[in-house]
């Protein structure tokens, strides 16, 4: 057992990251990477102030230094594993841009974390689960292929919600994830790991899945834009299809215009193995078209107060209605109009929304080597966090409706009545949009009562929903407040054109403190390689501490601060004293 403890030091001098000339790029110009978007990257590099290689270099910097900082209590730790290829990928890019004088695509050199569950060639994929440890995709997902193309570098794997079951950032494999503006908070989920890199400036783009809330919410807790797309828009072959039925793929970015040009990217043609993909849709050619300043003027706009028996505003707190309030005055201030909406006929049960998933996850596991070959391996493993014990997992396989089963079927029927419905329902009252808060409750918290994306508007109707900012807590950090604009199918581009415009208007912003520790990071002298094998010893150990015999599924931020300053201590004790060593000899 210790031996599989020590992280193994076996990159050559080449291959470690931060080399005395990378160093010296740090400092090469005043570029910042707090206010980098993918236009200022192109303009940098157009102008030949930095290279693709030391922009990545300095993301990678970035990572190390702050990823697993414990100045601010537990740390933000939102990667699973860090591409081992990306430098390399990165010089290719210089490559062709010296050669051509062009950019590969609309994303040439921007680095973008995808989360666990979505393959990619350079990374393994565990959809947050020990249980799936080691299990290599040999293809990239749909979407991640869409991304290369475009030029874009997949940075690494952001951590997340076990098997995409939770939104508080707590799995077998990571542990814990921080919100990056107070990493000791709820980063929400379950694509807790993407949006708080982004957040945090650890990537430009984050790539998440959608079931309940799962890109949503963790955009909201972390203060930046997070679409949840019309189904059928994004591919989803290549991805865990966990909740296949109502799971989609979507974006995560700081600005709308990021958010738009990503989405132009992977949103932009079917996939011929994904037949929802294939159906009758209106795909646009570039949804940077839609970034209008002044598109909330003449529109109107519905409250959503209760859906179903649900009151959306039942468990706010008066600074959280407070927020609410002055969003809805800003909007009606930038030329919105705005009523009040109730949907009570909608059908919100979520209970069979994973019919199919058994069936869909063993073809899936069987597509590639995976560590697991069916559903029923994971369950076997005894390496899970959120089946409380084999015997609940293999309930959970007995109970579950099966594909093209009667159930399965009643589901789809469901998704499209409330879909009907709410269309329906926005053209008798002439909305361009309905909005409502993504938690009552306000800025993140780990009471989930009031999480209203579980009410299931867009989840349960398959229309898209994107997030905005409506402002931010008076608490020290100050703490994002979000809410979601939903609007009808395959509108993207309106909804996109109606945050752009609030966007363009609210000048209130507050970004995360991220705060580097006060000596020099020993992190910085280990390879991709080293930081992986930490990475997944950190979260081997929070699974066997807190979570492998624990029916709360659970991890406070003063226990993993304290388990990562341990693991820390003692494997860079380790690194250093086996570098000391190989030098000594050579």
């Amino acid at each position: 057992m210790k031996k599989s403890r020590t992280i193994i030091i076996s990159c050559a001098i080449a291959a470690c990251l931060i080399t005395t000339t990378a160093q010296a790029a740090l400092h090469k110009d005043s570029f910042q990477l707090d206010n980098a978007t993918i236009t200022s990257v192109h303009t940098v590099i157009k102008t030949h102030k930095l290279t693709c290689v030391e922009l990545i270099t300095r993301y990678l910097t970035r990572i190390k230094i702050n990823d697993l900082s414990l100045t601010r209590g537990a740390p933000i730790n939102a990667f699973v594993a860090l591409n081992a290829n990306v430098l390399s990928q990165a010089n290719e890019l210089d490559r062709y841009y010296a050669r051509t004088g062009r950019f590969l695509g609309p994303m040439h050199c921007i680095p973008v974390v995808v989360k666990d569950n979505i393959d990619t060639v350079d990374t393994p994929s565990t959809s947050g689960s020990l249980s799936m440890l080691g299990s290599q995709p040999n293809t990239n997902a749909f979407l991640v292929n869409k991304l290369r193309k475009a030029g874009a570098l997949i940075l690494g794997k952001g951590a997340m919600d076990e098997f995409v079951s939770g939104m508080n950032g707590i799995s077998s494999k990571s542990g814990r994830v921080g919100n990056a503006y107070d990493p000791n908070e709820n980063p929400g989920g379950s694509s807790s790991g993407p949006a708080a890199a982004v957040s945090a400036n650890f990537a430009m783009i984050g790539i998440g899945t959608d079931n309940s809330g799962s890109v949503r919410i963790p955009a909201a807790f972390n203060g930046i834009y997070g679409l949840r797309p019309s189904a059928g828009l994004i591919s989803q072959t290549g991805i865990f299809p966990r909740g296949n039925l109502d799971g989609v793929a979507g974006p995560m970015a700081r600005t709308v215009k990021d958010l738009a040009i990503t989405l132009s990217v992977i949103a932009n043609a079917p996939d011929p193995n994904d037949p929802k993909t294939q159906l009758e849709i209106h795909r646009r050619n570039t949804y940077t078209n839609y970034l209008i300043p002044d598109a909330l003027e003449h529109k109107r706009i519905g409250i959503i107060t209760s859906v179903g028996r649900e009151k959306t505003f039942d468990k706010n707190s008066k600074p959280a209605m407070k927020i609410f309030d002055k969003t809805f005055q800003n909007l009606q201030k930038f030329g919105a109009t705005l009523v009040r909406v109730k949907l009570p006929q909608f059908n919100g049960r979520r209970e069979n929304n994973m019919a199919g998933e058994i069936q869909d996850i063993n073809d899936y596991l069987k597509s590639f080597p995976s560590t697991r070959q069916n559903f029923r391996d994971i369950c076997k493993s005894g390496r899970t966090q959120v089946f409380n014990g084999v015997k609940e997992c293999l309930k959970h396989i007995k109970e579950t409706a099966k594909k093209n089963s009667r159930t399965y079927h009643r589901t789809l029927k469901m998704f499209l009545a409330n879909r009907n419905y709410v269309e329906n329902i926005m053209n008798k009252n002439k909305l361009d949009a309905l909005i409502m808060p993504i938690n009552s409750h306000g800025a993140a918290s780990y009471d989930d009562s009031g999480t209203n994306t579980g009410l299931g508007v867009s989840s349960n109707s398959g229309l898209p929903a994107i997030t905005i900012i409506g402002g931010y807590t008076k608490a020290k950090p100050a703490m994002p407040v979000g809410l979601e604009l939903i609007g009808k199918m395959y509108g993207e581009g309106e909804l996109i054109a109606l945050a752009y415009s609030y966007e363009s208007h609210f000048t209130e912003k507050h970004s995360p403190k991220i705060l580097a520790p006060t000596k020099p990071s020993p992190l910085l002298n280990m390879s991709i390689p080293q930081m992986n094998n930490l990475f997944t010893l950190i979260g081997y150990d929070a699974y066997n501490q807190y979570l492998k015999n624990s029916n709360t599924q659970m991890i406070k931020a003063k226990q993993f601060a304290a388990l990562v300053k341990l693991d820390l201590s003692k494997n860079i004790g380790k690194s250093h004293a086996l570098q000391k060593t190989r030098a000594d000899q050579t």
